[in-house]
């Protein structure tokens, strides 16, 4: 069976909303900020959607703005549209790791003097709690703004996931100190 990427999901789940030019798509990521929690980047727009149209997974038209300037338009097709929620039941249904840079440094970090290391790590601490902050400060405009409950939850599970992120720091920095 022909299977898609998560980037393609990502796209495929903009266009399932309406048809869309790319334009529109590339204001929906900078909105959304989709850049930050999904592999899809405003810099592959195109190169996606002409290998989602080639795969017959999306279709484009050319229509006239308002403005009289000629825009091609791309709708989800309906084999897009049965990968699109296949994938999606898929990616909500089992748990998948995920590769963290902090990971790399972890496994070296016996290359760096301690009181180094500890700059380091403080630094990462203070990042990680400005990150927290920023989560809470948009579930709060998500919520403000009554979001659907699933999108309120990209923030939400953000700050789970980093004040687990938060916990196992300090108590590392605490044995890494001793």
């Amino acid at each position: 069976m022909n299977t898609i990427s998560n980037k393609e999901t990502a796209m495929l789940g903009l266009l399932s909303e309406k048809p869309k030019h790319a334009y529109e798509i590339k204001l929906d990521i900078e909105n959304r900020s989709m850049d930050y929690w999904t592999e899809i980047s405003q810099s592959s727009i195109y190169k996606l959607l002409n290998s989602l149209e080639k795969r017959n997974l999306v279709k484009s038209n050319i229509k006239l703005s308002k403005k009289n300037i000629s825009q091609k338009i791309y709708t989800i097709t309906e084999l897009g549209d049965k990968l699109f929620k296949a994938k999606l039941k898929a990616l909500i249904s089992e748990w998948q790791p995920s590769i963290h840079s902090i990971d790399v440094a972890l496994k070296n970090l016996n290359l760096l003097d301690k009181s180094e290391a500890m700059e380091c790590l403080n630094k990462y601490n203070s990042s990680l709690k400005e990150t927290i902050n920023g989560y809470y400060e948009l579930e709060k405009y998500l919520l403000d703004n009554h979001a659907h409950k699933a999108n309120i939850q990209l923030a939400t599970r953000r700050i789970f996931m980093l004040k687990g992120e938060e916990k196992w720091l300090n108590i590392f920095m605490e044995e890494y100190n001793s």
